[in-house]
């Protein structure tokens, strides 16, 4: 099973950030990031964090919520604001840089980032674009 956490605070973006990655998915179940519990973290065999609207940035006031991630062993994919996330989780910079749009086939919607666009690192892998959007067979080869 994937678990899904979701990192916006409005529903409604859950049509927006959530539901395009679980619609590649078959076996997920989704969480807010605020009710992860340590029984979701055994049961499931890897993690996506997902991404959410540009200025909706609770998350980084809320990184303690992640403090599972120094510990966590199995593969984590990180969307966008999932991979500021593990980026700030593993001592890494974050930066103001809005970028928005199309880019070399890749659709890009954030606010902050880090210098590179992708992260591989142990079990962590992490995209600042939105592979949900342009590049569906990232998400179809981690599941």
């Amino acid at each position: 099973m994937i678990l899904v956490i979701k990192v916006n605070k409005m529903k409604l973006h859950d049509e927006e950030f959530v539901r395009p990655v679980t619609d590649l998915l078959e076996n997920f179940k989704v969480v807010d990031y605020r009710k992860v519990k340590k029984e979701d973290l055994d049961k499931c065999d890897k993690v996506i964090i997902c991404g959410t609207a540009l200025k909706d940035n609770d998350y980084l006031e809320n990184l303690d919520k992640f403090s599972w991630l120094k510990e966590f062993k199995k593969p984590v994919l990180g969307i966008c604001a999932g991979m500021q996330i593990i980026g700030l989780i593993l001592g890494k910079e974050l930066i103001k840089n809005k970028r928005i749009g199309v880019f070399d086939n890749k659709y890009y919607l954030h606010s902050f980032s880090f210098k590179k666009d992708e992260l591989k690192e142990n079990n962590f892998t992490g995209y600042i674009y939105h592979p949900e959007v342009l590049n569906k067979n990232i998400l179809i080869a981690f599941k």
